[in-house]
């Protein structure tokens, strides 16, 4: 890869430039004349701004080449192939079928979170055990996992290189047995990484499993907020996703742990290093030379810094190998066949069919999955064919087959191949080649409508016709609806279609189908969700009239007779098998017709079926109100002429200017308080002091010994964490002799390891500590936003699209679990070394202090230029991840629309475009990384540069003072640009932080009110008195001065016209409408005087839309073991071993009937 391979080549030339600026000390020190100042040392000052300089302009180059040609395409590579895995993966909802119990995996995080028993079939596989919902991980986490390593990859050559230099140099001094044997020494520290390297890597996988997990419980709650709501259980499902997140941060906290020993490992590692080669040394010579010492130690101090990054680039790796793997098996998995073929017409050849396997099941096993077997059927062209049978029997399975979605057993299935994408030309279209013959309309028994126009959802990217636009309206009597609605045609639909009532939302996904250019129409029920008189309408002016004539339409319905009269074909489905199939005149001939109708429907609907649908009814429901079904919001009709249209959906705002103070409070407050914050500050403080007494022991140390006069040392520059000292020398030898020492050398070198080691047992200590911390807050803000989202009003959810959300709980808090607590620790380990740094150094000079406060304050200048911008740009990129999310979620719910339409490769340029925008905020954000990071190593250069001059331009500062100050220079320069690094990434970071708090902080329904009676209601008598309601303060009220009485015991029929307010009064009754005036009694109780859990948890309802949640059928009817088994069969007056049939996710699988 050539982008890697400059990445790496830039690594290397920056670590070349490392030891050199080291040597570039001693020798501009050789120079130093007390006397004069030489020409050469001018010459040497010059070398040191084009080294620094060249050091700081190749790093940037390094990251800019990393990121910008690395991390940020290959993330958009990744997220891209998924979605397109996604748009083309077969959709496996039969899984969740099986029966079996799960045998293996006894430890999978998913348990603990559903019903006991919990059915195999919940999970694909290992990566992917919610299906839909894990892919959202596979994007918000895996893809950019993968991506950040790619980034700092060549890390791995870089720091090699710097190690062979720092060998290199440790074999010219204490000689390669010596060597050797130091690393032996810390070779035995191997086994111990390798040992929690395993252990990390088992942690990450099993984290991003329960990560995946909790994803699918959270989505599933919020899919199905409105029964929850309605069912009072935000309770019980709070706390099931917080058993769910209790298990992932117990495997964040492993994650943790297993790095902290790999941290101490790396840590010691030097530290065994340098004690056991100068200990073999000193054998081997018999005296360990102070010079030598001192110029390995100096070494061995530059090999901590090289070898503290190793820890964090090898767990890097195994993340970053997890989520590969967990991308690649995602990519590995099956993609759904096509059944097209040169066949004229679509038709079944001894087929047996069933619903998608999960993976790693055999898909020639039928045993454990329903299937449809031995189907032998041809669709006429051009005409309307009947599939009927009970609930159950397979129709939307056989649709589906059509479509390409289900796994082919035995047999064929044939479909005529429509042309490819690139060949339909629909901006050509005109009324002359309008339909295409082979082309495919689906209407699914769920309909899916995007988050867009009426006006969109029907065009469905096909170019406008007026005439045929406007004909689609009328005979899906759409008309009066749009009159009615706010902004008519324009009106913003929200996500799933949640402002339109039920039957709206099937003529809007009809309609749909009728004006697409497909010749074969494949429609799943369209009638069920529309009265008699509807259904009829659309039947004649729809289905069978001018727009339907001509195109083959494979119809699924109970109404057979109201379909008799024009239909073809007719299939009935049996248990498992065609129980009859035939032309409809071969049928009624032979007497099936009517056995068919009977067992589909009740005479009176026969007969409501046969009646012939009159013009003045026909006028009526296109020009008139009818009643589909309980409404949406109520619609209020206003004149939209002059008027924009509103949108349903608004943009998701963000803060402006630098994140709070307030946010800083409660994430430290979350973490622990003050005193948990103390103990940190007091653990930093007590490092740099025990960093800082190291140096110290090295100039005693060395200024412990007298130098000879006939022989000098060359001796290194010595670093110790940014902290140098160095001693006089003149003269190039590794030999020194007639050194007075006044203690022997063991006891310096015994002092100097054990400062190190308890250094590195505190420094160990104080990220284990942090992280406690980091834990802790992760908990308390998620039990905070989980709260509140559960709790929200009904409207904000409806007006917040799913992706939005999901943001927060999944990219938002990954950075709030993981890198958060990384960005505290490294920005206050690089504060306080920089105070110890300015605080050796004014003692040491008061020059010194002058110059860093300049330093100081240039770099702070570039910081307030830098950080407004970055912030910004910050939040418009976790903004752009949200549209990316609302895709995703909407595209993989209507996956099957998409494919049958034939727009996959629509969404996956849409998408394309979506992620092309998230890459641009992020690109433009290491733009101004790499702005400020340029200038601060341009200072950083030029400050040591101007200590250099200084130096010499002043005679009375002696070569040991000089060393120091120079080190003290180059030492201080990184070390502010680092902390105001890490103070940047930290505000930057935060950001996700400030937008969980933001939703952390909604409004919430109320939670007060009284308790009623326990046996509360005991008549189910209700009263309303002069009832006004409206959806917002600012809207018209949809229920004006209502007033009704129903006694106990009666049932009672709510009609009226779409928008005349249904579920308005169905949602002032659970009291998600709060009235403004009047009352509700329920046995003589005002509910507005009754909590709301009290209140909803003595209510019962069937939604419009009802919700069936993953698991079983008897963890649908008692989520949470509050009932016995004899009570629950008599609820379901079905067969005993319905109560452990599995359910998919998302209502996919049963029927509309069945729900």
């Amino acid at each position: 890869m050539d982008h890697y391979t400059r990445a790496k080549d830039l690594s290397q030339a920056w670590a070349k430039n490392e030891h050199p600026r080291a040597l570039w000390i001693e020798v501009f020190l050789a120079h130093k004349s007390p006397d004069d100042v030489p020409f050469e040392s001018w010459i040497w000052v010059a070398t040191l701004f084009i080294v620094t300089i060249a050091a700081g302009w190749i790093e940037s180059w390094l990251f800019w080449v990393s990121w910008s040609e690395l991390a940020i395409p290959i993330r958009s590579q990744l997220s891209s192939q998924i979605f397109q895995k996604a748009m083309r993966r077969k959709d496996v909802k039969g899984a969740a079928r099986t029966g079996k119990k799960t045998t293996s995996e006894t430890t999978e995080p998913a348990q603990t979170s559903a019903a006991p028993d919990k059915p195999e079939g919940d999970e694909e596989d290992d990566s992917d055990p919610k299906g839909k919902q894990s892919t959202v991980n596979l994007i918000g986490v895996d893809a950019k996992r993968v991506s950040d390593f790619c980034s700092f990859n060549n890390y791995f050559p870089g720091a090699a290189f710097k190690l062979a230099v720092s060998f290199s140099f440790l074999i010219v001094i204490i000689g390669w047995k010596s060597l050797v044997a130091g690393l032996l020494a810390m070779s035995l520290t191997i086994p111990i990484n390798i040992y929690f390297s395993k252990r990390y890597s088992a942690a990450q996988d099993r984290l991003m499993k329960v990560r995946d997990v909790k994803m699918a419980v959270v989505t599933e709650a919020l899919q199905g907020i409105r029964q929850i709501k309605f069912s009072a259980l935000e309770n019980n499902w709070g706390n099931k996703i917080g058993l769910v997140r209790k298990k992932e941060l117990d495997e964040q906290w492993s994650v943790y742990l297993n790095d902290t020993a790999l941290l101490f490992c790396w840590i010691t590692s030097p530290i065994a290093l340098a004690a056991v080669s100068l200990a073999v040394y000193a054998y081997l010579n018999g005296v360990l030379l102070p010079s030598v010492a001192f110029t390995a130690i100096g070494i061995f101090v530059n090999l901590e810094v090289t070898l503290s990054v190793i820890p964090e680039l090898t767990t890097d790796l195994i993340d970053a190998y997890i989520s590969i793997e967990r991308i690649q098996r995602y990519l590995a998995g099956a993609e759904i066949s096509a059944s097209t073929s040169d066949a004229p017409n679509v038709s079944f050849e001894g087929a047996s069919i069933a619903w998608p396997c999960a993976e790693g099941e055999d898909e020639t096993d039928g045993d454990e999955r329903y299937v449809l077997r031995n189907v032998n059927v041809s669709f006429p062209e051009g005409e309307l064919s009947v599939i009927s049978g009970k609930t159950g029997t397979g129709k939307s399975l056989m649709l589906a087959s059509i479509l390409g979605e289900v796994d082919i057993i035995a047999g064929a299935v044939k479909v005529p191949r429509g042309p490819k994408p690139e060949d339909r030309h629909d901006h050509l279209a005109n009324r002359d080649n309008w339909i295409i013959p082979s082309s495919i309309a689906f209407v699914a028994q769920i309909p899916w409508i995007e988050n867009a126009s009426i006006k969109d959802n029907i065009l469905f990217g096909l170019p406008l016709d007026e005439k045929r636009y406007e004909k689609v309206i009328e005979v899906c009597a759409l008309r009066k609806d749009l009159e009615m609605l706010g902004d008519g045609e324009n009106t913003e639909i929200g996500a799933n279609g949640i402002n339109l009532s039920g039957g709206q939302r099937w003529r809007v996904t009809f309609a749909r189908a009728l004006y697409s250019r497909a010749g074969i129409l494949v429609l799943d029920d369209i009638f069920s969700a529309v009265d008699a008189h509807v259904g009829r309408f659309i039947y004649e002016k729809g289905l069978t009239g001018e727009l339907g004539v001509g195109r083959t339409r494979i119809l699924v319905t109970h109404h057979v007779a109201l379909c008799k009269a024009k239909a073809k074909y007719i299939v009935e489905l049996g248990d498992g098998t065609v129980e009859s199939a035939g032309f409809l005149q071969d049928l009624e001939e032979a007497g099936t017709l009517e056995r068919i109708i009977s067992h589909e429907e009740t005479p009176e609907q026969i007969e409501q079926d046969e009646s012939p649908i009159i013009e003045s009814e026909s006028s009526t429901i296109i020009n008139g109100s009818i009643d589909d079904g309980t409404s949406g919001e109520a619609l209020v009709k206003v004149d939209t002429k002059k008027q924009d249209a509103k949108k349903f959906v608004e943009e998701e705002g963000r803060e402006r200017g630098r994140v709070k103070g307030k946010v800083y409070l409660d994430y430290l407050k979350a973490s622990g308080g003050w005193r948990f914050w103390l103990l940190v500050v007091f653990a930093f403080l007590i490092q740099e002091l025990l960093i800082t007494g190291r140096s110290w022991w090295l100039r005693l140390w060395t200024g412990s010994y007298e130098e000879s006069s006939t022989t000098n040392s060359l001796q290194f520059a010595v670093q110790s964490n940014h902290l140098p000292y160095y001693p006089s020398s003149q003269n190039s030898s590794f030999q020194v002799e007639g050194i007075a020492q006044q203690h022997d050398v063991s006891y310096w070198l015994s002092v100097y390891v054990g400062l190190s080691a308890i250094s590195a047992i505190l420094g160990t200590f104080r990220y284990y500590y942090i992280y406690t911390g980091s834990i802790r807050a992760s908990k308390v803000l998620f039990e905070n936003l989980c709260f509140c989202v559960l709790r929200t009003p009904l409207r904000w959810m409806d007006t917040v699209p799913l992706g939005r959300i999901l943001n927060r709980f999944t990219a938002d808090f990954n950075v709030v679990d993981g890198r958060l607590a990384n960005d505290i620790g490294f920005g206050a380990n690089n504060f306080f070394l920089l105070l110890g740094i300015i605080c050796t150094g004014v003692f040491v000079s008061p020059y010194i202090l002058i110059m860093s406060t300049v330093l100081l304050g240039l770099c702070i200048w570039v910081a307030l230029l830098y950080l407004p911008g970055a912030r910004e740009v910050k939040r418009l990129e976790s903004t752009a991840k949200s549209p990316i999310f609302e895709q995703f979620g909407s595209a993989l719910t209507g996956v099957g629309t998409i494919r049958a339409f034939d727009k996959t490769d629509v969404y996956i340029k849409r998408m394309w475009s979506k992620i092309d925008d998230h890459s641009t905020t992020f690109w433009h954000l290491w733009v101004f990384n790499r702005w400020m990071g340029w200038r601060m190593s341009f200072l950083g250069g030029f400050f040591a540069t101007i200590v250099a001059a200084v130096i010499i331009l002043i005679p009375t500062i002696d070569a040991s003072l000089a060393g120091f100050a120079l080190s003290f220079a180059l030492a201080y320069g990184s070390t502010v640009m680092w902390t105001i690094r890490h103070y940047t990434n930290l505000e930057l970071n935060m950001n996700a932080a400030e937008r969980i708090i933001e939703y952390s902080n909604l409004k919430t329904e109320s939670l007060d009110g009284a308790d009623p009676p326990a046996a509360w209601p005991t008549e189910g008598r209700l009263e309303v008195n002069d009832l006004v309601v409206a959806y917002a303060p600012d809207l018209p009220p949809v229920l004006k001065g209502l007033t009704f009485r129903i006694e106990r015991s009666e049932r009672v029929g709510v009609v009226g016209r779409t928008g005349a307010g249904k579920s308005s009064l169905t949602l002032a009754l659970f009291r998600f409408l709060e009235a403004t005036q009047g009352s509700i009694l329920i046995d003589g109780l005002d509910i507005s005087k009754i909590n709301l859990h009290s209140l909803r948890s003595r209510l019962a309802i069937i939604p419009q839309d009802p919700v069936l949640f993953s698991g079983t059928v008897r963890t649908n009817l008692d989520a949470f073991d509050e009932h016995t088994d004899s009570e629950l069969y008599d609820a379901l007056e079905h067969p005993p071993n319905w109560r452990e049939h599995s359910l998919g996710i998302r209502n996919i699988d049963p029927d509309a009937a069945e729900k």
